[in-house]
């Protein structure tokens, strides 16, 4: 139907298209109430937590490594891990699940797959993975029943907006730069980690992720241009964006500190800026001059490349100095 189309447009030289068509911000803002709309965000309830935090990071790093070892991407880690926090909700609220946690992880993996990946990997190679010392190898029928148990316990209701869907339309809207994406995305990888993180919704957890990014760059311009409107898209007052921000920053600052790139020098030595410790805001510096993207989970991990929140290489080169085996043809794998 051509109703509302202005009939005039022709004659005064505008294409009819271009009367219909929305700016890119704002099909990006009706994209984000429509996945709101579409996807109900559940929180997990403080009582229903049912690992401590340094239980369920392990977990949840267990998950990463095995879409890792798949070559899977962040959004089927992040997917897997929601689903794992849910299952483990269920539990702590007295369902009864009968399935090993590792291999209630294994299985959040493979039903993520099967919505975020074109291949699926097969359930006998799946469940080799994460497979404790001396134990048999994981039979089929049992990975198979371990499915459908996890999908019971999740009602069947399995398929959730993601903080890296939201992330995208947030920048359009924001018209974000290439360093503040580079940063957002590995804030919004680095959150699966954080069990701080399951009070706020994904779109919450994006929005927070790209605040951190504005701080880090010191993009004081687009923190004050665009917050109150993430607070609004996000239907959340402006102290909680604050407070997802802090929590992303607090565990981005406790896991850097503790693996620091130091360079130790002989005391006769003369000083040298360039052979320093590395602190928290500085880490990203190398990242500027580099076309990869820092992905944590669900990507192959090149040490030389990437680095991840949980597991900081060596070789990570200091500020100003040039990544090793990152020549002009050198590109790393998204």
């Amino acid at each position: 139907s051509l109703a509302g189309v202005d009939h005039g447009a022709k004659n005064r030289g505008v294409p009819k298209a271009s009367v219909r068509m929305l700016s890119q911000a704002d099909a990006a803002r009706v994209a984000v109430v429509r996945l709101k709309a579409a996807h109900t965000w559940r929180a997990v309830p403080r009582t229903a937590r049912l690992l401590s935090p340094k239980d369920r990071e392990d977990r949840v790093e267990k998950i990463c490594e095995v879409t890792e070892d798949f070559c899977l991407q962040p959004q089927t880690a992040g997917l897997a891990v929601s689903m794992f926090d849910r299952v483990c909700a269920k539990a702590a609220l007295g369902a009864e699940i009968n399935v090993p946690l590792d291999v209630v992880g294994l299985v959040c993996v493979l039903v993520a797959t099967k919505f975020q990946e074109l291949r699926v990997p097969a359930i006998e190679e799946l469940a080799k993975m994460d497979l404790p010392k001396g134990r048999a190898p994981r039979s089929r029928i049992l990975m198979k029943e371990a499915e459908m148990t996890v999908l019971c316990l999740l009602d069947w209701d399995l398929h959730e907006a993601a903080p890296h869907q939201y992330l995208e339309h947030l920048f359009q809207i924001t018209g974000a730069s290439k360093s503040c994406v580079k940063r957002a995305e590995f804030f919004v990888d680095m959150s699966f980690y954080e069990a701080r993180m399951l009070d706020f919704s994904p779109i919450a957890i994006a929005a927070g992720s790209l605040m951190l990014a504005w701080q880090q760059l010191g993009d004081i311009e687009s923190e004050n241009k665009h917050t109150a409107q993430l607070a609004c898209l996000c239907e959340v007052d402006l102290k909680t964006l604050f407070l997802c921000r802090h929590i992303l920053m607090d565990h981005f600052e406790s896991v850097f500190k503790t693996c620091e790139v130091t360079v130790r020098v002989p005391a006769s030595a003369p000083m040298d800026d360039s052979l320093r410790s590395e602190s928290p805001d500085s880490i990203f510096a190398p990242l500027d001059a580099m076309s990869v993207v820092p992905r944590p989970p669900g990507s192959k991990v090149d040490p030389d490349k990437f680095f991840s929140p949980l597991r900081c290489p060596p070789s990570l080169p200091l500020a100003g100095q040039s990544p090793a085996g990152s020549g002009p043809g050198d590109k790393g794998r998204r």
